[in-house]
């Protein structure tokens, strides 16, 4: 019989089960933001695992009042989010647990969600199933999959209760229809024996599933103070996270772990986790110091943070979760995960660019460049962490990217240094080959870079902000040329766009400078009614297309065609950015009106020809936000738009496709297993020699032919070696692995397809 089997009868609350579905997702449009991507935030108050070695937190952003759960396998962060697709309640995780058929519990202040796959979540709060309070304050999960939460009351905590899941029925205990001695509740565990053991504010409390007992400090061993956490050993001892205490109770007899063995005084530790004899505090004060344990020695370490959470990986790693990182701690080394070093930093951009190898990039407010190559993430930027290359140390704020026809890629900082960086042939993980450029070996007035692009006859234009320095690099003789108003330049420059043939066309209030490859001409636009140029685009047809504040224009060398609000159904007069489809020959423009009220913006799109646009405004459509940045489109036909500040929409009306490189299901297997499962179609998969000292070859036998990603990764999850995705035959595969340019150490080979996962050790020796 269960352990609260026989009380179960006396309970007055009863709701059968009644839960919400999500997420509720609108096919044509996807949303990628600061708070859905990477660690989802700055705020954490949750780090755990499951037992395929994923480590899962929770992120948020409380600006916007968004976040996201967060997978993180080493590599890849997958994140399941509240804004738009509504995976959660609410933002703030303050839970993760899974049960025994590895489905996911996500406690937040607005109650719990869970999901047994990638499709369906569902919700329980106090509207669909009578929980005493949405705050989820702690899960425990029997080995029948019965679900105990603590539940109290955001802001006070003074009413709150235990409620308990047989996954048909909600039951529901408070001091009014149970014998339960306090509602102020804070944590919930389940031993060996299926007794249920709830931290609260008078001490402990004890469930057998007949009597509530009370252990506090007038009738049992247990320290002074409000214990905040509790856990149940391997021993089947029970600990509670008491501040000064750590209070350990083996069902006879009370112990204490305290400053009389810690290595620093006055430690106040809010926060626990035991694995095995391993053991990590940390204390959620100004001096954020996290405690550790390793069987043998306790050490401790300064963490800069407001330490919330802490978990001890199935490595024995250490992690914490705090008001600005995801720490962890793994020999002595300290790796920082943050919103900026590990995907979309800011939903605040300056710039959107999908290259020709279909990676996008972001100009972003404080986090630099990123690169998204889905489903990975790379920032260069002052604040990465040290994960990524920070090519300079000016400015936070990255300004531009663009690609030349030779297919390197620039992008540049709008720092006091200048610094704009060459990426050859866009290979951007072969960071030994990144040429950066800034006062020194460019030009001594090289800085401030706003704008980039390059001509098909090797040329690249640097344009700065606020001057009218206008520099130009060429790749035929390695050299730069400051142009301004002394020798080219008739305005202050504001956008950019190059024309086949070498000529590149820049633009400022009423007119356009050229440049043909042997001087400058200029046009004036301000005779026909333009004074403003925003952007500026050529079709298929060589057909020049302006951006205004005047609304859209087209010059086909002959005459002008405006498009604005009074002859079209154009989103908005003023045109910020103009993207064109070389295949459709589809003219996409965002276009806004921030200057009158009742303010207004959003996207427009036609074929070039008439007066009727599909367009779709902020409030009546799926886009975020009324104000846009710039668009631009994939190689499958996706619109991607950057909002001023709220991320980044995709948009197709046949549906957003090319995002299966996300994996979001739920890893899951027998529930004796600790380890990935290996796929049916690989027989065998090892590399040989390891160790190495140079080289080695990946061997892949297979039964049946995948098509898998292999990547090389060092200890703090860095790919230093990539595969591409490559379709494998059966039989045997091979693939050789150069690591001589590599230092000496472990790491990690990754093998992945959308039925596996497989990684292998490899040790590089000093030669």
């Amino acid at each position: 019989m269960k352990a609260h089997s026989i009380f179960i009868f006396l309970v007055i609350f009863m709701i059968s089960n009644s839960q919400a579905q999500f997420p509720i997702i609108n096919p044509n449009w996807k949303y990628i933001r600061a708070d859905n991507t990477g660690v989802g935030g700055e705020q954490h108050f949750v780090v755990r695992g499951d037992r395929f070695g994923n480590i899962w937190t929770g992120g948020r952003i409380p600006f916007w009042s968004q976040g996201c759960v967060t997978r993180f396998d080493g590599q890849t962060f997958t994140n399941w989010g509240t804004y738009a697709e509504n995976y959660l309640p609410n933002e703030i995780i303050n839970n993760i647990a899974f049960d025994y058929n590895d489905r996911i519990w996500v406690g937040t202040d607005q109650g719990l969600a869970t999901s047994a796959d990638r499709l369906t979540w569902q919700h329980y709060t106090s509207g669909n199933c009578g929980l005493i309070r949405d705050q989820i304050k702690g899960i425990a999960i029997e080995p029948d999959n019965d679900i105990w939460v603590v539940t109290g009351e955001q802001g006070n905590g003074l009413i709150g209760g235990v409620g308990f899941f047989d996954g048909t029925t909600w039951n529901f205990y408070t001091s009014v229809n149970s014998g339960l001695p306090s509602e102020q509740l804070t944590d919930v565990a389940i031993d060996q024996n299926g007794i249920i053991w709830i931290t609260c504010n008078i001490g402990l409390i004890k469930f057998d599933g007949l009597t509530w007992t009370q252990y506090n400090t007038g009738n049992s061993g247990i320290s002074p103070g409000a214990p905040r956490e509790v856990m149940v050993d391997s021993l089947n001892r029970v600990w509670i996270c008491n501040g000064p205490n750590i209070d350990i109770f083996d069902g006879v007899n009370w112990s204490q772990i305290n400053n009389s063995v810690w290595p620093v005084a006055n430690f106040n530790a809010t926060s626990m986790y035991i694995r095995g004899d391993k053991i990590v505090l940390s204390e959620t004060t100004n001096t954020s110091r996290v405690m550790m344990f390793d069987g043998v020695n306790w050490s401790w370490q300064w963490t800069n943070d407001f330490i919330i959470n802490s978990y001890i990986d199935l490595d024995g790693n250490y992690w914490t979760a705090g008001a600005n990182a995801v720490k962890k701690f793994e020999n002595g080394q300290v790796t920082n995960y943050t919103r900026y070093s590990t995907a979309l930093c800011e939903n605040m951009s300056e710039d959107l660019f999908i290259d020709s190898k279909n990676n996008k990039w972001i100009a972003n407010g404080n986090g630099g460049i990123q690169v998204f190559d889905c489903p990975d993430w790379e920032i260069y930027g002052i604040l990465n962490e040290s994960l990524f290359p920070v090519p300079q140390t000016q400015s936070y704020v990255g300004s531009q990217i663009s690609e030349t026809a030779d297919g390197d890629i620039w992008f540049t900082y709008n720092g006091s240094d200048g610094f704009a960086v060459q990426v050859p042939n866009g290979d951007y993980q072969n960071y030994a080959s990144w040429v950066v450029w800034d006062k020194s070996n460019a030009h001594p007035w090289f800085q401030g870079i706003k704008k980039i692009a390059g001509t098909d006859s090797g040329k690249v234009f640097c344009i700065a902000d606020f001057t009218y320095n206008t520099f130009m690099y060429d790749k035929a003789t390695n050299s730069w040329t400051l142009w301004d108003i002394t020798n080219g330049i008739t305005g202050w420059p504001k956008c950019l766009a190059s024309k086949p043939g070498g000529q590149m066309y820049i633009c400022h209030s009423g007119g356009i400078d050229i440049y043909d490859n042997t001087g400058w001409t200029t046009i004036d636009v301000s005779s026909i009614g333009i004074s403003d140029i925003l952007d500026i685009e050529f079709d298929n047809f060589g057909n020049l297309w302006l951006g205004t504040v005047e609304g859209l224009w087209k010059y086909d060398g002959l005459s002008w065609v405006n498009w604005n609000i009074t002859n079209s159904n154009i989103a908005a007069n003023t045109v910020t950015s103009i993207k064109i489809d070389t295949i459709t020959n589809t003219i996409f423009i965002s276009a806004e009106e921030a200057m009158n009220f009742p303010y207004y913006g959003g996207i427009s799109y036609f074929n070039g020809l008439g007066n009727t646009f599909i367009t779709h405004l902020y409030g009546s459509s799926g886009i975020s936000e009324k104000y846009v940045r710039d668009l631009d489109i994939d190689t499958l036909g996706n619109l991607w738009i950057l909002t001023a500040g709220e991320g980044i929409n995709v948009y197709n009306p046949m549906g957003v496709i090319g995002f299966d490189c996300i994996d979001k299901s739920l890893q899951t297997g027998n529930t004796t297993n600790v380890e990935p499962l290996a796929s049916e179609a690989i027989q065998s998969a090892v590399v040989f020699p390891n160790p190495l000292t140079s080289s080695a070859e990946i061997r892949i036998n297979l039964l049946k032919g995948i098509y898998v990603s292999i990547v090389i990764l060092d200890v703090q999850g860095k790919i230093v070696r990539k595969f591409d995705h490559t379709s494998l035959m059966s039989g045997n595969n091979t693939f050789l692995l150069d690591l001589e340019n590599v230092e000496a150490g472990v790491y990690t080979c990754k093998i992945q397809s959308s039925e596996m996962m497989q990684t292998i050790k490899i040790a590089k020796l000093k030669k």
